[in-house]
């Protein structure tokens, strides 16, 4: 156990606030700021320090990894939030691996908002998508607000990240079916999913690049209402959730 921290300038205080707001920073130190206690449980093997108050000493004792006391004060100015659990972590970052052998891949194609990134991110894990591809123009998926969103399950899916040409060509030769969110799309009641399948999900103004168009099968949700469109996270959810089965919907 390390000795309390009292000031705001602490060296330590400073680096916390970095990884939080600066993606260079997070990249060189390949580390990430989590705050609230079940997220720091869930992700204890990751885990690299933590920092809490005065209160939550006895629920930091099975936590691995250095331990410093801190006050409510140091907690909201690493955090950014006015109300907190009085309680951070540093925690590794998980890697960026290749393209695998899995049945069903998601790939985010210049999602740039981060709830809607990480919300995505929640939602492909929830509904057993296992690795998501993120393609060109993408928001930083270690955003303080996507990683709030996705409640820790970017340590969970295998995160992928590369070119359009790339993903072309896994698709090739893996004999993927790969489909494109697209209001002109085949409802999804109409299509014969296969063992292994791609969904690609756009920007939020301007939907998919047009080369991604070039190699897969657009695919919309039905809207009677008076709507032209929906959010992207809300979109994908309900396309992740009519596309996951292996048989005709």
């Amino acid at each position: 156990m390390r000795d309390a921290l009292t000031s705001l300038q602490h060296p330590l205080v400073k680096h916390c606030v970095k990884l939080r707001v600066d993606p260079a920073y997070r990249s060189l130190h390949q580390t990430l700021l989590i705050e609230g206690l079940k997220p720091i449980q869930e992700l204890s093997s990751f885990v690299v320090r933590v920092l809490y108050t005065p209160a939550c000493t006895s629920a930091i004792l099975p936590i691995p990894g250095e331990k410093w006391e801190v006050t409510e004060a140091m907690v909201h100015k690493i955090s950014g939030l006015s109300s907190t659990e009085g309680i951070v972590a540093e925690v590794r970052m998980p890697s960026f691996i290749s393209l695998g052998a899995v049945p069903r891949v998601l790939a985010l194609d210049g999602v740039s908002d981060p709830g809607n990134m990480g919300v995505l991110l929640r939602t492909a894990l929830a509904l057993g998508w296992q690795q998501v591809y993120l393609l060109p123009g993408c928001c930083d998926p270690f955003n303080e607000k996507a990683l709030r969103a996705a409640r820790g399950a970017h340590f969970r899916l295998a995160l992928s990240k590369g070119s359009v040409d790339a993903l072309h060509r896994w698709v090739k030769e893996e004999k993927v079916q790969a489909l494109v969110a697209d209001l002109r799309g085949t409802p999804p009641d109409q299509v014969t999913v296969a063992d292994r399948r791609l969904l690609v999900l756009g920007n939020e103004a301007h939907g998919a690049s047009e080369v991604i168009g070039h190699f897969c099968a657009p695919v919309a949700i039905p809207m009677p209402g008076d709507m032209e469109s929906l959010n992207v996270a809300v979109a994908g959810g309900i396309l992740l959730y009519l596309l996951m089965e292996t048989s005709s919907l």
